[in-house]
């Protein structure tokens, strides 16, 4: 619990964490060496205040295979080719295809989206590490995996939610809610009326209630 840096949002420790289900990955590859795990366990947790969490390998993300071997791909992608990344990660399944070229292509642009256009804004003052447009991609992210460490995934998971290559997640309190009428084009928009509601009158009446005074002279 405390390499994941799971924390109470009440209490701020994890003492008050309790078991409460567990769930299985049924299949999750590791392209760098070939191991498969087959369902991989993955504890859920229930603090004293806010929702269940997960307690996460530092390797793991919502793909099939390992983040560690995912962007060891992506290097093999940029510096030298789709066509030999294929072949680097058919080792992997003793000559079986595992990926195709559009998994490896899809792979290549959420790494520099999510990882070098988002987590690495966190990543890079913990690892002392600065991107630059003039350098390699494949060199500068070879030199950033073999600074990524399993303590450094469990770090940026416990801030953010998600991991290094996984898509980015907004809380509820940024979603604004949808209106579920359409605007139309030409028409000006309704606004609140800056003057107070009218007083409450009574059912089934059309005004409010008045005393009738004497009658007026003339």
């Amino acid at each position: 619990m405390d390499e994941a840096g799971l924390r109470c949002p009440r209490c701020g420790s994890a003492a008050c964490a309790r078991q409460h289900a567990w769930r299985y990955r049924k299949r999750v590859t590791d392209l760098s060496t070939g191991d498969v795990f087959e369902n991989l366990p993955i504890l859920r947790i229930r603090f004293c205040k806010g929702p269940t969490r997960s307690v996460m390998p530092a390797d793991l993300w919502r793909g099939r295979f390992t983040v560690s071997s995912v962007l060891e791909t992506v290097v093999h992608v940029l510096c030298d080719g789709v066509g030999e990344a294929l072949e680097w990660t058919s080792l992997a399944g003793c000559g079986e295809e595992l990926v195709s070229e559009r998994t490896l292509r899809r792979w290549k642009k959420l790494t520099i989206s999510r990882l070098i256009g988002s987590a690495l804004a966190w990543l890079g003052p913990k690892l002392r590490f600065c991107w630059s447009r003039e350098q390699a991609p494949g060199e500068q992210l070879e030199r950033l995996l073999d600074k990524l460490s399993d303590p450094i995934y469990l770090a940026f998971r416990a801030v953010t939610g998600y991991a290094v290559i996984d898509r980015p997640t907004v809380t509820g309190e940024l979603v604004r809610p949808r209106s579920s009428a359409r605007p139309v084009p030409g028409r000006r928009v309704e606004t609140l009326s800056p003057d107070p509601p009218s007083k409450l009158m009574p059912r089934g009446a059309w005004w409010p209630r008045t005393r009738r005074g004497p009658p007026r002279d003339g």
